[in-house]
């Protein structure tokens, strides 16, 4: 079952960015007839109106413009000394000059000389740079003996703003889109293709995405991919032509959440992992998913909804979670999680080895844990925070690795905290047979580590007056699972 993500698109902006790809192929269509030497002044010969935030694209010297007259390609113009010139061949003076501005980009094919056929450009891959696309005719039609004309490229995208709700390093791609554009020398313009596929964002940082989008049109089944996790967007912004920046508007707000706490826990000596968000749950007829927040539990058991409190292994291969059987036999395991979640196949359970490990051992630094009453909201839940690798112990004033009582913290610490990629393991109670019991009072959590027997296996479990990183449980007890990669 794949987790369902979700994205915020917070602000439409206008196009690109100045740093941008500098392999153009260009092709002088020297056997045209006479050339005609030109100057083209743009937006004033310093700028295109597209960089995020001042709205100003710097042109580059060897920037180049592709010109087109008449429904054919007559040449291209190359920027320097703050304007494009460049020779043109038998322009027509029937028709303006037609600008057409893609900021580097590779065509597809090379534009043919004076040929009417259009090329495309593709602008996929924007991990390292925005793209820039544009297009303008000249303010007046083509003048023999005139050599100076002058234009406003106009964007023919909208740069849009994508803000995790959490900050991440993993790559960001937005599917669906149309990620290519023809430019069209017949029909002068630029125009998206029918062409879909995945759009790679630019990161600015691990707060603030970008992406220059095509204008869609509708779009179908748009979606996300950050960390192989796929998830469907509500609603794309609806992009227009020379979209310019609007402080929150032509947004809407969607959230990206990872379905792994992006921290590292050191669990051994060289290996580190990540925590899955929440627990592990379970439902007939839907599958593995994990809790919407680290602190959710059922709390019961109801077989016909979604239920967290698994006999040892019945989250492995071929295995039944809604096993309630006395008999231990019946937990024979030798087998780890098995499949898809959240995006990513490669989730498991520690071993009783590493949750001492995550517990009690000094190489992961001196604030390991917190025995705690967290406030979320009006609400409250016992159960124990672990820290990330590093972490400094600077929010709030607390005495870490405390083994009696719940030390309660307040909702903007816990918020801090979980900013800080910190992991809480509620007290979720155990279940035997169908009855659960000790909700908010204990929790089991098990490892994949078998006893010798099979009536036992190995769990880290706390309560109110003890922690136990490392004790034998009866298989068959219903206890909770946090899986890692």
């Amino acid at each position: 079952m794949k987790r369902t993500i979700t994205l915020l698109i917070a602000t439409a902006l206008i196009l690109g960015m100045s740093q941008c790809k500098k392999n153009v192929e260009t092709i002088t269509p020297s056997d045209l007839g006479e050339a005609v030497h030109i100057t083209v002044n743009v937006d004033d010969g310093g700028k295109h109106i597209v960089y995020p935030g001042t709205g100003a694209y710097v042109f580059e010297n060897g920037d180049k413009i592709y010109v087109g007259n008449g429904g054919h390609y007559i040449g291209y113009l190359t920027y320097g000394s703050g304007a494009f010139s460049g020779a043109i061949y038998s322009p027509s003076t029937e028709d303006y000059l037609h600008f057409y501005f893609v900021g580097g980009l590779t065509p597809s094919t090379a534009p043919v000389a004076n040929s009417t056929e259009n090329f495309t450009v593709n602008i996929a891959d924007q991990s390292i740079n925005l793209p820039v696309l544009s297009y303008a005719h000249s303010t007046q039609k083509y003048v023999d003996g005139t050599t100076t004309y002058g234009c406003t490229l106009l964007n023919k995208c909208g740069l849009v703003k994508f803000v995790p709700a959490t900050a991440t390093s993993e790559t960001v791609k937005v599917g669906g889109m149309k990620t290519t554009a023809k430019i069209d020398f017949a029909t002068p313009g630029i125009t998206p293709t029918e062409t879909t596929g995945e759009v790679t964002l630019y990161s600015e940082s691990n707060a603030a995405k970008w992406a220059i989008l095509l204008v869609q049109g509708e779009v179908s089944n748009p979606t996300v991919t950050i960390a192989g996790c796929n998830s469907t967007i509500a609603s794309v912004p609806a992009v227009t032509e020379n979209m310019y920046y609007t402080n929150g508007g032509n947004g809407v707000s969607i959230a990206i959440v990872l379905p792994y706490i992006d921290a590292e826990f050191t669990v051994a000596q060289g290996t580190t992992v990540k925590f899955s968000k929440g627990n592990l749950q379970y439902k007939s007829g839907k599958g593995w998913r994990f809790a919407l927040h680290q602190y959710d539990y059922v709390g019961e058991w109801n077989t016909s909804d979604w239920v967290d409190l698994f006999g040892w292994g019945t989250w492995g291969e071929g295995k039944n979670p809604l096993l309630t059987s006395y008999n231990a036999t019946d937990y024979q395991w030798n087998t780890d999680f098995q499949g898809t979640l959240g995006g990513h196949s490669d989730w498991r359970t520690l071993t009783n080895e590493e949750w001492v490990y995550v517990f009690n051992n000094s190489a992961r630094g001196s604030n390991r844990y917190l025995k705690a009453n967290i406030t979320v909201g009006s609400d409250s839940y016992n159960g124990v925070i672990l820290f990330p690798d590093n972490y400094d112990g600077s929010i709030g004033s607390y005495t870490y690795n405390n083994i009696n009582g719940w030390t309660l913290v307040s909702a903007s610490d816990w918020i801090a905290m979980e900013t800080a990629g910190t992991v809480f393991l509620p007290a979720a109670g155990y279940r035997s047979g169908t009855d659960v019991n000790f909700v908010e009072f204990s929790a089991p959590y098990w490892s994949k580590t078998p006893e010798n027997n099979y009536d036992n296996a190995r769990a880290a479990g706390f309560a109110d007056s003890d922690l136990l990183p490392d004790y034998s449980e009866f298989r068959f007890y219903g206890s909770s699972v946090r899986l890692v990669r």
